[in-house]
């Protein structure tokens, strides 16, 4: 299995995403000692964000001008990282789904960047950021019905699917990362703002708690424009 940005880097070629490839992991739904890092990482995310708009922190306004490049509503559509902080800045929560996915939220917090993930089990063929020709069907977490992608849209996808549309908004049902994942892929999208060391210490922070509370093995790569394919298998 590869993991490409080839398509993406001519446009957008300040872009480097670090990738997670994680096997033989035990995922549950929680466990009591991931709520103090919960709460921690909420709290280094408040600090970071201090008395500015949560849309002018470097990182999310740099998204922010990605995603209107590729024809989406910024101030509509938020990054997975806006999102999140956003919602924090009201909550001063963060859900429990279960222990993978809540690390990878706590790294994007404390680091500010969008993080995501596939069960790579459920993968088929490889996995590639994209610009969509339109018309692809997509069925989103937490939606009855599917939607279509528009012309020019980033989109993560696999062989035969869209894995995310809008690049970071949202994921789909299929690749989901569930209690039952053994094997996944995560994904930290730095955005041209943000420097390799910064996406770097995510992609050592995201590794090294993964591993603490769900063990298995871990290999991180990154991709940019001087080495656009990476494999994950």
């Amino acid at each position: 299995m590869k993991y490409t940005i080839e398509a993406v880097v001519g446009r957008y070629p300040e872009v480097k995403i670090g990738v997670l490839v994680g096997k033989g992991l035990k995922n549950e739904r929680s466990r009591p000692d991931i709520e103090k890092y919960k709460s921690e990482s909420i709290e280094v995310a408040i600090k970071k964000m201090g008395s500015y708009p949560v849309s002018q922190q470097a990182n999310i306004a740099s998204w922010r001008e990605m995603y209107r490049s590729f024809g989406t509503k910024a101030s509509e559509y938020h990054s997975s990282i806006e999102a999140l902080t956003r919602r924090i800045s009201k909550t001063r929560q963060l859900p429990t789904i279960n222990i993978a996915v809540d690390v990878y939220n706590c790294v994007s917090l404390r680091c500010m960047v969008p993080v995501g993930g596939f069960d790579s089990d459920r993968v088929e063929g490889d996995i590639a950021v994209r610009f969509s020709p339109g018309n692809e069907a997509f069925t989103g977490l937490g939606m009855s019905e599917k939607e279509y992608t528009y012309s020019g849209e980033a989109v993560y996808a696999d062989s035969n699917r869209i894995l995310t549309r809008r690049w970071n908004f949202r994921d789909c049902v299929e690749t989901m990362i569930t209690e039952a994942t053994k094997n996944l892929v995560m994904f930290i999208d730095g955005s041209p703002e943000m420097p390799r060391s910064e996406v770097e210490y995510a992609l050592g922070e995201l590794s090294d708690r993964l591993e603490s509370y769900c063990g298995g093995s871990y290999s991180p790569g990154i991709a940019d424009r001087y080495n656009p394919v990476v494999r994950i298998d």
